[in-house]
């Protein structure tokens, strides 16, 4: 219904707004729960199609529910009745739940049954009564297809039922038939079952507590490479390591270790750390440390030795990736950019700056290092071209001099002109003001090269960067 129809009945409700993704991350946390009743637990399929391909905002919010496999765990939990009564409870009475053969009939009965006690069914003929009165769109077909029923005057899945399999396939699609043989346990259904994320981290409590500032850093040592090797015992490596101390006072100090690619090597992460270790000021007892790995990645082993040539350029990869490392701790993640080629002729267009991607390899480390073009270009770039007074004699030749930041500067030579365009393949930028440009290289009165362009359009003159 209507929210101000349902605020009618209910003054004091709670109302959130639907969140596509941040309520499906909250419903696989919530599936993940749900693992202590049964090892396969699963999220609709149509929820799993939609995170998977990033197309949750069109998935229905009918799609957000829990899908748990209770084959073979009937010794475990004993009488169905009384296990969805503990399903209930742990869901605090705010769910709709249903306990069928099929996940199918079990989806239907949770959403378009009355709603209140869970309902359960044990055999197929039971499943048959309880779908019958349903809708036919409690079978998950898609709108355009209960559309067509409807106007056939087929409303229920009774009805939908008594027809021929091969009528209703060729007069409403496979699907309809498909997911009709699958609600009655004619065709298996595939569960996309969630997995519990493993956590690394590791703490120790010291009792009686560090006093020692040397002692406090052999600790952070050994609990660093404990971290590490849960990571490589699990061929993982993590991106992010947050450190705390705890003292006696119950104050905190916390450290975060933002790294630019995920790494499990104890020497490369140690050069990292021991510096900030060092400088940190550690004040009182110390009762506990701890340290967390996020942002974990599946770790990846090759043997450079049978393919050499393919892997010719792998110490330097790593020492890059090192040495990013070293940065994104050091100066922050955040500060650590990098120029990226755009398909552009005019110079301040033809790169742009991005934050450190997610994951750093050799191939995407070694793109992301500009180089320029047969043509030479200044070594310094102004951020944007400033406007300059001067006088060129002829259309083809350098101007004589130049007047820049209230100084005028006298040119002693120039070379050029270089006429740069706009790409054939953006007409609209052909329309935009100083796209086509004459640039002329000059060296000043002082031994100074600079790079100035005069504008096609408006005829005036720009100074663009210099070699310094």
């Amino acid at each position: 219904m209507a929210l101000p129809l349902a605020l009618a009945f209910s003054p004091g409700a709670y109302v959130e707004n639907f969140d596509p993704i941040r309520d499906c991350r909250a419903l696989y946390k919530l599936a993940v729960k749900c693992l202590r009743f049964s090892p396969f637990v699963g999220l609709d399929n149509e929820l799993f199609v939609g995170r998977s391909q990033g197309t949750l905002e069109e998935t229905r919010p009918l799609h957000y529910g829990i899908t748990i496999d209770l084959t073979g765990t009937d010794r475990l939990h004993g009488d169905i009745d009384a296990f969805a009564a503990h399903i209930q409870d742990f869901f605090k009475g705010t769910a709709a739940i249903a306990i069928a053969p099929t996940i199918g009939a079990a989806w239907a009965l949770s959403r378009f049954s009355v709603s209140g006690a869970p309902r359960t069914l044990l055999t197929r003929i039971d499943v048959e009564s309880a779908l019958s009165p349903l809708p036919v769109t409690a079978l998950r077909i898609p709108e355009n297809a209960s559309a067509l029923l409807k106007d056939v005057g087929i409303t229920r899945i009774g009805d939908l039922a008594r027809l021929p399999r091969y009528t209703i396939a060729q007069r409403f699609g496979k699907f309809v038939t498909y997911r009709l043989e699958q609600a009655f346990g004619d065709l298996e259904e595939r569960l996309h079952t969630v997995e519990e994320t493993k956590r690394y981290n590791t703490s120790r409590i010291f009792e009686p507590p560090l006093t020692s500032r040397k002692s406090i850093v052999i600790a952070i040592n050994a609990l660093f490479k404990a971290v590490l090797q849960q990571l490589k015992s699990n061929k993982r490596c993590a991106k992010y390591f947050h450190l705390a101390l705890y003292d006696t006072q119950k104050s905190v100090i916390c450290r975060e270790f933002p790294l630019a690619s995920a790494t499990d090597d104890v020497t490369h992460l140690s050069t990292i750390i021991e510096p900030i270790i060092d400088g940190m000021h550690f004040s009182g007892e110390l009762r506990e440390i701890a340290i967390t790995a996020r942002q974990i990645e599946a770790s990846r082993s090759e043997q450079t030795r049978l393919s050499p040539s393919l892997h010719k350029d792998a110490p330097d990869s790593r020492e890059k990736k090192e040495l990013l490392n070293t940065f994104s701790v050091r100066i922050g993640k955040e500060r650590l950019l990098f120029a990226k080629l755009n398909q552009s002729y005019i110079p301040e267009r033809s790169f742009s700056y991005h934050n450190a991607p997610d994951t750093i390899t050799s191939h995407s480390v070694h793109e992301l290092i500009p180089h320029y073009t047969l043509h030479e270009r200044p070594s310094y770039l102004l951020p944007t071209p400033e406007k300059i007074h001067t006088i060129s004699m002829l259309p083809d030749k350098p101007p004589s001099f130049i007047q820049w930041r209230g100084k005028k500067l006298k040119v002693v030579t120039g070379i050029g002109p270089e006429r740069i365009a706009p790409e054939w393949w953006g007409s609209s930028l052909a329309q935009e003001e100083g796209v086509t440009r004459d640039y002329f290289k000059v060296q000043d009165e002082c031994g100074r090269w600079l790079w100035v362009y005069r504008d096609q359009t408006t005829q005036l003159w720009f100074l663009h960067g210099m070699w310094v």
